[in-house]
């Protein structure tokens, strides 16, 4: 571009420019076009201020912009001065010395830049990345680049300046920006610039604009150029070039002829083997390498110098490469959404003095997600194996969620009611009942990588942005939040979760399938989740994890049997034993089983060593006998206690079943029953509130009638406290009382007066333990024989199994018949 050049020369300069890029730079036309074109302007424009022409080059990753940058100056005599600055290496505020200092008489030199320019005043100056330097010093950089003549100790004027920069990643993902990108350049600009200013860094704990506010005015009333994603078509010419540059000089310098059968065939396969991470500068460097490998490893272990190699694809190969071409849309996008691979199997043969290579099989594969490319990176894109089918129990659970997955597999169904695709899910459950693993599996089912966002990670705003930014990348995807019902420390405040930025996220996701990016949120209670997470359009489906069901535990039970054990466990026995316990607790009921059998010197695992190891995990260990006066007395007397329990609500809630009556002193009680937990009513009626009162008191009655005064202890204090709050509940709150009547009497005394049927409340609840105490004494007497029996028992074994107290009650029912109890308030009642 030479000045003297004048009138329509100056257009057949730069279409002769315009050319030679397109033959450089692949798949980026419009980028070179626009370039181009703004050369042409500054032919005829004036200089208004310094420097000579600002140009911003947005982009994905490895599309060009540095190439083409150094093309321009390559081709453009007057421009052949090119510097590169790669701005990372000035990310903090003390490196604008190093870049852009003047010297000074107390010996400070020149900085990088400034001596550059200096020595080459007509040059080509690339900042790549220019997000990354710190903006103190991107403002220094812009004061400095736009002085004029005169003013500083560097003159600009004749400068061309570069800026390069990933950011706006987001919407190069995005259909409807690349159809705006194709049709209307100027909006495609505006809608980059106006995502480039919302993004943000972290700087020394410190944020920051990613580009300071003054910097990006400035870029925007200069020339935006806008690179595409490189196709797979434009990386495998990159490879083709660099493969035949290699083959040029290693025929040169090995005096053996190398030869391709299918050349661009070959190149094509070897591009796709480094899926699912297809970078053109990987290609570039890696495929001649992968190439010349080959040769030199033949070569070392081969016993003569070979004069040729050729290398060549078989039919099978030939006709999977043609297959993946013909079916596959965006063929490397695809791969790497699915973490998916072109596997080759190669075959080396020699014959005379010639060696073939050739790719004799070629098939798709999944990476593990341990792969290096994944591991580095933070966010992790992870890829699930774990299905439903691999998750026992949770049926109902289960069947919901596939619903869902079909609402995402088949957009249709959604627009044909005129809605939206839904955006989110919350699990919600108590802890350890596997909704982390329904979540994982819920990825898999829908065919979508996640990434998983958990802990501290969901306090940092920088992080969850960075997430949704690479789910976008990924999509359809999914992102896992688990644990948004999580509260922490916040600035040295316990604080609730900061859900500003989740919000941003959750709003801006795209409603196009094919880019659907779906939130899948965990919570224990969903009462704690910001109501504005879970507000319609954000994440606003919802299906609750029951406790583990039956199947469920019996897969625990299972997958322990499958350890050492003597063959004779009841597993059904061992299931109604874990009731209520959650996953983690029954994780580690396996290894604390093994762990005693390996201490003991044990070569398996008993059913005896198993329901131990239950009942301490529940209940805690057992007590030494050094922690009592005198251990049978006591063990005698909890023995009675347990059996008035255990008999009476054997009669009176037939319907709960007890999984164990125990008289084994633990950490946190001397003896105890433990019932089956999913036979718990979640709604109770009058008549089984009273009776259950009736089993509290029993345990304190049966020791009075075995023992006089001595049977009133301690040991019935929490008997006591239940039987009482649960009478007080009847009266008071729930309306079971036929002299209180349907009265919601807590209300009243909370909110209005605490002397409203404060001594009705306490007459009628004295009333209702009275009853209940003349209940379970004709009860306790009536059976007494069958408990003394069933004390006897636990006296002589500690422990007795809920079938073989069921066999007990048989026995007692054939001599003395059923009992119900009454009900206080009812006729006959006072």
């Amino acid at each position: 571009m030479k000045r003297k050049v004048t009138g329509k020369k100056i257009f057949m300069v730069f279409e002769e420019l315009r050319g030679r890029l397109k033959q450089i730079i692949y798949d980026q036309d419009e980028a070179i076009d626009a370039v181009v074109d703004a050369f042409v302007h500054l032919a005829y424009k004036p200089l208004e201020m310094p420097p000579r022409a600002i140009f911003t080059f947005l982009g994905p990753p490895a599309v060009g912009k540095i190439s083409l940058a150094s093309a321009l100056a390559g081709c453009l005599a007057e421009y052949a001065a090119f510097k590169q600055f790669d701005m990372e290496q000035y990310a903090d505020p003390e490196s604008s010395m190093r870049l852009l200092a003047s010297a000074t008489v107390d010996g400070l030199p020149d900085g990088e830049l400034v001596r550059f320019i200096n020595a080459h005043p007509r040059a080509i100056v690339l900042f790549d990345s220019i997000d990354q330097a710190d903006n103190g010093l991107q403002l220094a950089l812009l004061d400095l680049l736009t002085r004029g003549p005169g003013e500083g100790s560097v003159d600009c004027s004749e400068t061309i300046v570069i800026f390069t920069s990933t950011l706006g990643g987001a919407l190069y993902q995005s259909k409807g920006f690349l159809n705006s990108f194709k049709k209307e350049k100027l909006r495609a600009q505006a809608l980059v610039m106006d995502a480039i200013a919302n993004e943000k860094k972290m700087v020394f704990e410190t944020v920051q604009p990613a580009i300071a506010p003054k910097l990006l005015s400035v870029l925007s009333h200069h020339h935006i150029i806008l690179f595409n994603r490189l196709s797979l078509d434009a990386i495998v010419r990159v490879g083709a070039d660099a493969l035949q540059r290699l083959s040029e000089h290693f025929m040169a310098k090995s005096n053996i002829e190398l030869t391709y059968q299918e050349f661009d065939e070959l190149v094509r396969m070897l591009t796709l083997s480094f899926a699912p991470y297809i970078n053109v500068k990987r290609v570039k460097q890696k495929l001649p390498d992968a190439v010349l490998f080959k040769i030199t490893q033949f070569i070392r272990n081969a016993p003569s110098y070979p004069s040729k190699v050729t290398f060549k694809l078989s039919r099978q190969a030939k006709s999977f490469l043609a297959r993946l071409n013909r079916e596959s849309d965006n063929l490397p996008q695809k791969l790497f959404k699915k973490n998916e691979t072109v596997e080759l199997t190669w075959k080396e043969y020699a014959r005379g003095g010639q060696v073939f290579f050739s790719i004799e099989r070629a098939e798709l594969t999944r990476l593990p997600t341990t792969k290096e490319y994944f591991r580095e990176e933070r966010p992790r894109v992870e890829f699930s194996t774990l299905g439903f089918a691999e998750i026992a129990g949770n049926k109902t659970t289960k069947n919901t969620l596939r619903q869902i997955i079909t609402l995402l597999k088949e957009p249709a169904l959604v627009r044909k009611f005129g809605i939206d695709m839904p955006k989110g899910l919350l699990l919600f459950g108590p802890e350890g009942v596997g909704k982390t693993m329904l979540g994982k599996a819920f990825a898999t089912e829908a065919e979508r990588p996640y990434l998983y966002v958990s802990r501290s990670e969901l306090f940092d705003p920088y992080y969850i942005s960075s997430a949704f930014q690479k789910a976008r990348q990924f999509a359809p995807s999914i992102v896992f939040l688990d644990g948004i019902d999580l509260k922490g420390m916040v600035e040295g405040a316990y604080a609730n979760l900061p859900v500003d930025q989740l919000l941003i996220e959750l709003d801006a996701l795209p409603t196009d399938p094919d880019e659907s990016v779906f939130t899948i949120a965990t919570a224990q209670n969903k009462a704690e989740v910001n109501p504005l997470l879970i507000a319609p359009d954000r994440i606003d489906i919802f299906v609750e994890v029951p406790e583990l069901d039956k199947e469920a535990r019996r897969f625990f039970i299972e997958k322990i049997l499958e350890r050492p054990n003597n063959g004779r466990i009841d597993v059904d026995k061992v299931v109604r034993y874990i009731s209520g316990m959650n996953g983690y607790d029954l994780q580690r009921i396996g290894k604390e089983a093994s762990l005693h059998a390996i201490r003991h010197g044990l070569d398996c695992i008993t059913e005896e060593i198993l329901i131990e190891q239950i009942n301490i995990i529940k209940y805690g260990s057992k007590l030494e006998k050094k922690h009592f006066h005198n251990l049978e007395e006591e063990l005698k007397m909890t023995a009675y206690h347990e059996a008035g329990h255990a008999v009476l609500s054997c009669l009176l809630l037939p319907d709960i079943k007890i999984e164990q009556v125990t008289i084994a002193p633990r950490l946190h009680t001397l003896g105890f029953i433990s019932y089956t937990f999913e036979d718990f009513p979640s709604n109770v009626s009058r008549a089984e509130v009273f009776n259950n009162i009736c089993v509290l008191i029993a345990g304190r009655v049966a020791s009075i009638k075995k023992f006089g005064d001595k049977g009133i202890d301690s040991g019935a204090s929490v008997d006591l406290e239940q039987a009482t709050h649960q009478a007080y509940a009847a009266v008071a709150s729930l309306g079971m009382d036929r002299e209180v009547g349907y009265v919601h009497t807590e209300t009243l005394t909370q909110n209005v007066s605490r002397q409203f049927f404060l001594t009705q409340v306490e007459t009628r609840v004295s009333s209702w333990i009275n009853e209940a105490t003349v209940k379970a004494r004709e009860l306790v007497e009536r059976h007494w024989e069958t408990i003394d029996t069933l004390a006897a028992i636990l006296i002589r074994q500690e422990i007795v199994d809920g079938e073989e107290l069921l066999k007990i009650m048989r026995a007692d029912a054939k001599k003395g018949g059923k009992d119900a109890a009454h009900i206080p308030g009812e006729p006959g009642h006072a």
